[in-house]
């Protein structure tokens, strides 16, 4: 027997939030999806609807399940399934709807001509869902209307369930010629759990390097969430065309497509002793910032691990070959050398060494460095001159091999 939740998980907003998720990154799905003349909607004429270039619509309700079987793969959509019910009981309701010019037969037929309707879950097609084999038999002629509806009474016979019986008879409601159209034009895609794939699938349908995808995939993510909120919050309708996708989103193609390293911010956890870094205690000895300097610190850090950082990400990605690397590395060693050298110049007495050591740091500051052909922003480069003098490669005072041991 299972255990039993208690109260607060039951309530959980984790298991509240994933339908709409699920929802969410359908109809991304879509929108990542579209061709010329089409466009997509959240939450305007069902939960995602399409609108194709061909003047016909596609509305989809999306339902999403926690509940496993005991394999661990989401549950059966079955033959009693209230989602399902009332679903084809609200699609019903849309068909004949008074409101919205569809009180009569041939409107309704009209409506039905330009309109498919599809139940999108990742509930399991695995089970012996009676109905959507009625469905299906008719879609190939192989069961008549009249069957159907015997079939979809005889159902509300025997169960007990009073939802279901009544979105049964708002089904039955509809008159059998627009009845008969309308479950032609009823689908069904089930076991659709991986959404996310489904748009990084999507995404890679337009060219796009395999190693960038996922980046691609994260900004697009970010960028509309953000604009759907916006919308909603400034009380617009999320409907997205074609057009207004390539017009506002392309960026985002152009720079995974563009042969230039793409440069990720640092947003790790700093290290917990910051003044231990070998780098920084070369600085902090010729005093071009004092102990207390929290932030610079922290921020001299993080130039240094944005650099590692994107370094280490570009050669794992194979975006980067070791040997372009090393030819950065000798590039700002050999800079480094340069300016060493002059600031060493003659004999320079040890009181001299901290201000020496500033004037070669604030030269190399202003140092310009490249990446398989590629500038590098200057806090890379920075980072990369922090990178080696941590390691130490390279140093400040004309004793820094001090700092080896």
């Amino acid at each position: 027997m299972d255990k039993e939740k208690k109260q607060i998980e039951k309530t959980a907003a984790e298991t509240k939030s994933i339908g709409f998720d699920y929802q969410y990154y359908f109809f991304l799905w879509k929108l990542l999806s579209l061709e010329t003349g089409e466009s997509v909607g959240l939450e305007v004429k069902d939960d995602v609807h399409t609108e194709l270039n061909n003047s016909k619509q596609i509305f989809y309700q999306i339902k999403h399940t926690i509940q496993k079987k005991s394999d661990g793969t989401p549950t059966n959509l079955s033959t009693l399934d209230k989602d399902f019910w009332k679903t084809l009981s609200n699609w019903a309701k849309v068909i004949s709807d008074k409101n919205d010019g569809r009180g009569k037969k041939n409107q309704q037929l009209i409506f039905l001509k330009k309109t498919s309707f599809v139940l999108a879950s990742n509930k399991s097609s695995a089970g012996n869902n009676k109905i959507l084999k009625s469905i299906a038999d008719l879609q190939i002629d192989q069961k008549s209307i009249t069957k159907i509806k015997t079939v979809f009474k005889d159902l509300s016979d025997k169960t007990q369930d009073n939802n279901i019986i009544r979105y049964i008879e708002d089904i039955l409601e509809l008159q059998d010629d627009v009845l008969n159209s309308f479950l032609l034009h009823v689908f069904f895609e089930l076991d659709e759990d991986d959404i996310i794939q489904k748009c990084k699938d999507a995404i890679k349908s337009d060219k796009i390097p395999e190693n960038r995808i996922d980046d691609v995939f994260s900004s697009l993510d970010s960028s509309i969430r953000a604009d759907n909120f916006i919308d909603i919050k400034n009380e617009k309708k999320i409907e997205i065309a074609f057009d207004d996708f390539y017009l506002k989103y392309r960026r985002h193609y152009d720079l995974a497509r563009s042969a230039s390293l793409k440069i990720k911010a640092f947003t790790g956890k700093l290290p917990d002793r910051l003044e231990e870094q070998t780098f920084i205690k070369q600085i902090l000895e010729i005093k071009d910032v004092q102990s207390d300097d929290i932030e610079a610190i922290a921020e001299y850090t993080r130039f240094r691990l944005k650099l590692k950082n994107n370094v280490d990400e570009w050669l794992q990605k194979g975006e980067l070959t070791n040997e372009e690397i090393e030819s950065l590395r000798n590039d700002a060693i050999n800079q480094w050398k340069n300016e060493f050298r002059k600031g060493y110049r003659g004999d320079v007495d040890i009181k001299e060494y901290n201000s020496k050591g500033l004037g070669i740091l604030d030269c190399i500051r202003d140092k310009k460095l490249q990446i398989a052909d590629q500038e590098l922003e200057t806090d890379m480069c920075n980072g990369e001159f922090y990178e080696l003098s941590d390691t130490p490669e390279i140093g400040w005072r004309k004793d820094w091999e001090k700092y080896k041991k």
